[in-house]
């Protein structure tokens, strides 16, 4: 029987599980596994410029694939630096596999370069166990498969997220015979069936549909992992002939063209589905978190009043139903399952809500009126919710676009119609800023034929611009769209709200000019090897993002805009948070601190 190195294993193991490509970057504590890749052409490995980026491309990559794309990093700052990356995707539910160095076990703890020894041996596991669904490190050669099934498994199955699996130096280098003839793969250890809810439980919530006068149903981002829940969607709206909103991670899973679509539901989404969440008298809602930006920070009456409300709470994730909401019914279901089992149980139930039905399409129209004279606005600089629809519209019927954290996201939500729910993504829970700048590239290595438009603020992009060098380097013909105002917007509008006063590291001030500065943006993009193009008139976005779209190189464009135009929220709503510790704040909860 043959004998092979530990690396070997695993490069088959990852050539068996179909991997195309792989993401991270380069340290000694992981030559066994570079070298052999080597043997593994059919595999691409995508070095970026720097180990949260690589883990962002495998985030995405996960969100358009459903396939995950293993992340190689090295040990001590390599590993480290990915941290963050890898909180941003257990935030938002995307499969990704971490595989790091470790020194060799023969002088764990001894406090050799980058261990992490301060309280005990190695101890990079503890480190990412808060923020994965699962950490190990490796300490034999020949259970390292059976760590890597168990790690797979646990990254895909219900709720996916991120794993991080360590395999110290001597590990890697470890001899090792095949037991049975062939690898043990994921596929024998993973669950194959879907979450069901009970048949009681089904049948309570078709009774409380039966006895709504203002029911919603609430799409919400868990919804995007379920297979055909997209269309069971659908299937169950016009069946029942219910509205349909969504959270903002699951923008577009219906069409925004639907007759029963209402958009996003949030601090920043259309009127039209805050004021139907406030007055509905059922929301069925199905892989939503309820979060803080959702729900206006679950203060009563601005987006869902539950004392009015009973809320139909559908999750595969059992510790997510009820968390912040009391529900009417709790249900553990796969998205897509729960949709056809509603259908079956409410056959003859619809066509029941006219008068409800009539004041949405009565809010639809105040609202379309409201952002028609955004969306054509003729300002120059660009209005940004022009430009946010502009993109929407250039996207056609394949294509994506990823958004970065900050003002843009206020102006892609209400303004931007998305028209298919893999068309939209977003890193909205932990809201890392240059998620979008640096993942877009994993969009592209999924699929290159499909037109991939990162919409990013100068703040995110300034945090990731070497992104560039990996997209000239690999040829990944990704867009950034630049959105230009030499400040962090949103920073900069929310202090000044507050305390009526800002911080001087909100704006981007040269220390010797006092003017506004940012890097020439264009030419950054040709020092790199990519295309750019600086905008100054609104007329001119359009055509200048036809034009990258057609290139097929990577390219930048470089958008000032107004900066007079304000963050938009949805009517009646902003963005308070909590900050009187003696004063109970306006949320559903069952005590509230004693005035005296």
């Amino acid at each position: 029987m043959t004998q092979y190195r530990v690396v070997d294993a695993i490069a088959d193991w990852f050539e068996q599980l179909g991997v195309q490509h792989y993401f991270g970057f380069a340290g000694g504590a992981i030559w066994p596994f570079m070298d052999a890749l080597i043997d593994h052409p059919e595999m691409e490995g995508i070095q970026a410029k720097h180990e949260s980026h690589a883990v962002h491309m495998a985030d995405v990559y996960f969100r358009n694939t459903g396939r995950l794309a293993p992340v190689l990093v090295s040990k001590g700052p390599g590993l480290l630096n990915a941290v963050g990356a890898v909180a941003s995707a257990m935030h938002d539910t995307s499969a990704v596999l971490v595989i790091a160095g470790a020194g060799s076990t023969h002088v764990m703890g001894k406090g050799g370069m980058q261990e992490l020894y301060y309280k005990g041996f190695e101890d990079a596991v503890s480190v990412f166990r808060p923020v994965t669904k699962g950490s190990w490190m490796v300490m034999r050669p020949d259970t390292v498969i059976d760590v890597l099934n168990y790690a797979y498994k646990t990254a895909v199955d219900g709720r996916p997220g991120p794993v991080f699996v360590q395999v110290p130096f001597d590990v890697q280098l470890g001899a090792v015979e095949l037991a049975n003839d062939a690898l043990e793969l994921p596929s024998t250890r993973t669950v194959s069936s879907r979450l069901r809810g009970d048949d009681a439980s089904i049948a309570a919530v078709a009774e409380l549909v039966r006895d709504a006068e203002r029911p919603v149903i609430l799409a919400g981002g868990g919804t995007k992992h379920s297979a055909g829940a997209a269309e069971a969607l659908v299937a169950v709206a016009e069946q029942l002939q219910v509205p349909v909103a969504t959270t903002l991670t699951a923008k577009g899973i219906l069409s925004e063209e639907h007759p029963l679509s209402m958009g996003v539901v949030g601090r920043s989404g259309t009127d039209m589905a805050a004021a139907a969440t406030r007055d509905a008298d059922v929301v069925i809602a199905v892989g939503a978190r309820f979060s803080d930006n959702h729900t206006s920070n679950w203060r009563k009456g601005l987006i869902y009043d539950v004392s009015h409300t009973k809320i139909v709470h559908v999750d595969v994730d059992s510790q997510e139903i009820g968390r912040n909401f009391p529900v009417a019914a709790g249900i553990i279901s796969d998205a897509a399952t729960f949709f056809n089992d509603l259908a079956a149980s409410t056959t003859g139930a619809g066509g029941r809500w006219s008068p409800w039905l009539e004041s949405i399409e009565t809010n639809r129209r105040t609202w379309l009126a409201k952002i028609e004279p955004v969306l054509h606005s003729k300002s120059d600089p660009i209005h940004p919710g022009r430009l946010c629809y502009e993109i929407g519209e250039a996207l056609g019927p394949d294509g994506r676009v990823v958004i970065d954290v900050g003002d843009v996201i206020q102006y892609a939500e209400p303004y931007m119609t998305i028209r298919r729910g893999d068309a939209w993504q977003i890193n909205a829970g932990m809201a890392e800023m240059s998620w979008a700048t640096s993942g877009i590239l994993g969009a592209v290595a999924a699929d290159p034929r499909r037109a991939a438009i990162a919409l990013t603020g100068d703040g995110a992009f300034n945090m990731a611009s070497q992104i560039l060098a990996t997209a000239v380097e690999y040829q990944l013909p990704a867009i950034w769209v630049i959105l230009n105002n030499h400040e962090l917007g949103i920073e900069r509008k929310g202090s000044d709200t507050a305390y009526h006063r800002t911080h001087a590291w909100t704006r981007f001030v040269r220390k010797d000019t006092g003017e506004p500065y940012n890097p020439d943006y264009v030419k950054l993009a040709e020092a790199n090897g990519a295309l750019g193009e600086h905008i100054e008139h609104a007329d001119d976005f359009a055509p200048a993002l036809g034009r990258a779209l057609a290139s097929g190189q990577p390219y930048v464009i470089d958008v000032p805009i107004d900066l007079t135009i304000p963050t938009f929220f949805t009517e009646g709503v902003d963005r308070a948070y909590p900050a009187v510790w003696a004063s109970s704040y306006p949320q559903h909860s069952s005590l509230r601190v004693a005035q005296s």
